[in-house]
C-alpha cells in the first residue's frame, strides 16, 4: 500500500472515530456511518487488489470491520455479519482475478443474519424470524435467476419455494390456504423469468 492510501485510511478512520466520540448520535448517523465504512471498505478493496494477496485483503476488511463493531451502537450487532457479508461480495464480483459464483450464498446468508442481529437489536418488539425466512428465500431466489456463469443454477429454485412456503407458515400459521395461489402465481412467474433469462443467454 502507499503512503498516500495509508494516510487516507488512517485520516478516515480517525473522522469517524471523532464522529462517534460524543456517543451513539442516533440511528441515523449510524446508518450513515455503517454506509460510508462499508463503501471505504470497497474502495481500499479495489485499490489493494492489484498490490496484494488476497489474505492481505482480507485482514484488511476484518480490521475494518472490527473497528465498525467496536465505533457503533445500535448496529454494532449487525455490522460485523455486514462486513464478512461484504468479503464475500467482493470476492463474487472481483474480475480481475475471476469472479468466484460459489461467494454468493455466503454473501447473502451473512447478510440476511447482519439483518436479522440489526433488527433484533433496534427492533426487539418485531419477528426477526421472518425477515430471516424472508432473506432466505431472497437469496435462493437470485441464485435461481442468474445466468450459471455468474453464479446462477436451476437447482435453487426448490430452497426458494421451501423457504418461501416456511416463510408463509412463520408468519401466518393459520391461512396457508389463503395464499397458496399467490404464491403458485408468484413462483410460476419466477420460474418463467428464469427460462426466459437463460433462453436470451
Amino acid at each position: 500500500m502507499k503512503r498516500e492510501h495509508l494516510g487516507y485510511l488512517i485520516v478516515a478512520l480517525g473522522v469517524f472515530a471523532l464522529i462517534n466520540r460524543g456517543g451513539p448520535g442516533g440511528l441515523l448517523i449510524e446508518v450513515l456511518m455503517l454506509g460510508a465504512m462499508g463503501m471505504f471498505a470497497t474502495v481500499v478493496w479495489r485499490i489493494l487488489e492489484p498490490r496484494t494477496t488476497l489474505k492481505v485483503r482480507l485482514v484488511v476488511l476484518g480490521v475494518l470491520g472490527i473497528f465498525a463493531t467496536a465505533s457503533l451502537n445500535q448496529l454494532s450487532g449487525g455490522a460485523f455479519l455486514a462486513f464478512a457479508a461484504l468479503a464475500f461480495w467482493l470476492l463474487y464480483s472481483t474480475p480481475r482475478q475471476g469472479a468466484a459464483p460459489w461467494a454468493l450464498i455466503p454473501a447473502g446468508v451473512l447478510a440476511t443474519l447482519s439483518l436479522v442481529a440489526t433488527i433484533s437489536s433496534v427492533f426487539p418488539r418485531w419477528n426477526s424470524g421472518a425477515f430471516f425466512t424472508l432473506g432466505m428465500t431472497a437469496v435462493f431466489t437470485a441464485v435461481y435467476l442468474l445466468p450459471k456463469e455468474r453464479g446462477g443454477g436451476r437447482w435453487a429454485l426448490w430452497p426458494a419455494i421451501a423457504w418461501g412456503f416456511i416463510t408463509l407458515i412463520v408468519n401466518d400459521p393459520g391461512g396457508v390456504p389463503s395464499w397458496l395461489v399467490p404464491l403458485l402465481l408468484i413462483g410460476g412467474g419466477v420460474v418463467l423469468l428464469g427460462w426466459t433469462r437463460r433462453g436470451k443467454g
